[in-house]
């Protein structure tokens, strides 16, 4: 191997290079090393969101009336449950209040008031 490493890489001024403080070289290097892998990254992602696209293109084409009716079924049924469980919530709040009710009541009966609990 010649004096430089890998890739042509200079690490300081026993190489004849120096640019800026001493040590700094590494920086220089760094930095392009994350900008290029961050590169690489986005590049990934904008891959993957190309085949995520054309295979719900592909999925709609063969198959896209029963996939809508299947999220219809599915939300309406979700929906549904939450209709329910507001329902429910609703008529336990209605009986929390009206359990206030009988507790004034019995307070006005036997002459206590809320502070003295």
């Amino acid at each position: 191997m010649s004096e430089h490493h890998e890739h042509g890489e200079h690490h300081g001024p026993e190489h004849g290079e120096h640019r800026g403080s001493e040590n700094t070289d590494f920086l220089d290097l760094e930095i392009s090393k994350v900008l290029y892998a961050e590169a690489e990254n986005i590049t990934r992602e904008a891959y993957r969101e190309l085949l995520k696209e054309a295979a719900k293109a592909q999925l709609s084409a063969r198959f896209g009336p029963r996939i809508e009716a299947l999220a219809k079924l599915a939300v309406d049924e979700l929906l549904d449950d939450v209709e329910a469980n507001l329902e429910i919530e609703a008529r336990i709040e209605a009986r929390r209040e009206a359990q206030r009710g009988v507790s004034s009541k019995l307070d006005a009966i036997f002459g206590r008031s809320r502070d003295e609990d």
